[in-house]
């Protein structure tokens, strides 16, 4: 009786004919129904996370900003529809571009530190840089008001004070601190005007990657702008793409910085929201080596007594640096022209 059956069955599909296959298309951005955020990583590699709702859509001079509810990741920034940050990760972000320059042996000693912020309108590296006592100001250069906005408004977690708090318990918003300076500014205008200021003893640039107006943030001019702009001492820590996913950015944020630096060296962060989970931050030095620590320094960081950081430790600043082969090998390479790596990645 079975093998009647399966003899009938097989004629059955024979008759039919083979069954069509349907090829659908997935995308960067928001899909159609606005559930789900997706980030194409390479071709053919899509990475997307469940949106439960949008809790901010706006239009501002210069791009589109959304700030979305995820499933499991909390809330997240967007910006032209590209992820930019969660709230469930981004500490593993901003910790380390500040602390690991700030930690290190070679930090400049002066009592009144002043450090520079560029792009990092979420917030996050502003908190982190304001755990630090010495720091006397804190100018953050962002050319979106409208992201500083949507911040405070919808990235309260972000967008919060390291270790002041209201009556309640609740953390203030980070401007309550007189030493931040929020101004929304070209940053390579600002660079250019400040040549007679005071300089920096740490500059943090929190950029999106070089596409379109992005591209002034990794030219020779903006880094030697940098350069120019610190004490000594001092030290420039920037968003450096990744040696597996985004090589041709980590390749030439490299080679840009080693023609105005004597010292650069990348090293790695966590951050679940960016292609593969290890990210590469890169730090340039007036001379000294940023893999070392001073554990005196990092003992000094001010932090809540309960939760304290979720990511730097001096075990973890000394461990960042230590690349594997691979990454190295990446360096190696000539690398690309603005132009080229814009194109790249435009398309």
């Amino acid at each position: 009786m079975l093998l009647g059956f399966v003899a009938v069955f097989s004629r059955l599909l024979n008759q039919i004919g083979p069954a069509k296959t349907v090829t659908m298309k997935l995308t960067s951005g928001m899909n159609p129904d606005r559930t789900w955020i997706s980030d194409d990583w390479k071709d053919g590699i899509l990475w997307s996370a469940k949106i439960t709702s949008t809790l901010l859509e706006v239009k501002s001079q210069f791009q589109k900003v959304q700030v979305v509810q995820s499933q499991e990741l909390g809330r997240m920034l967007l910006l032209d529809e590209i992820i930019q940050c969660s709230e469930s990760d981004e500490r593993g972000y901003h910790e380390m571009i500040v602390h690991v320059p700030l930690c290190r042996k070679g930090a400049s000693k002066h009592p009144k530190k002043r450090a520079l912020i560029i792009g990092g309108g979420d917030g996050g590296a502003a908190r982190e840089i304001l755990r630090h006592d010495d720091i006397s100001l804190v100018d953050h250069v962002e050319i979106d008001p409208v992201v500083i906005q949507a911040a405070k408004d919808f990235l309260p977690t972000i967008w919060a004070h390291p270790y002041n708090h209201d009556a309640s318990g609740k953390p203030l918003p980070l401007d309550t601190d007189k030493r931040l300076n929020v101004m929304n500014l070209d940053a390579v205008d600002y660079l250019r005007a400040n040549k007679s200021q005071e300089r920096y003893d740490l500059i943090i640039v929190d950029a999106s990657d070089p596409i379109g107006p992005g591209t002034a943030l990794y030219t020779t001019e903006f880094y030697t702008l940098l350069r120019n702009s610190l004490r000594d001492g001092g030290a420039v820590s920037v968003q450096g793409g990744s040696f597996f996913w985004l090589s041709e950015v980590y390749n030439a944020v490299y080679h840009q910085l080693k023609t105005v630096f004597p010292v650069v060296k990348p090293y790695t962060c966590f951050t679940a929201v960016y292609p593969g989970g290890v990210w590469n931050l890169q730090i340039a030095t007036l001379g000294d080596d940023p893999a070392q620590v001073d554990h005196d320094r990092a003992a000094t960081i001010k932090v809540q007594p309960k939760t304290g950081l979720d990511w730097y430790t001096t075990e973890t600043h000394a461990a960042a640096f230590a690349l594997p082969p691979y990454a190295k090998r990446m360096l190696e390479a000539k690398p690309m022209t603005l132009a080229e790596l814009s194109k790249l990645l435009s398309t």
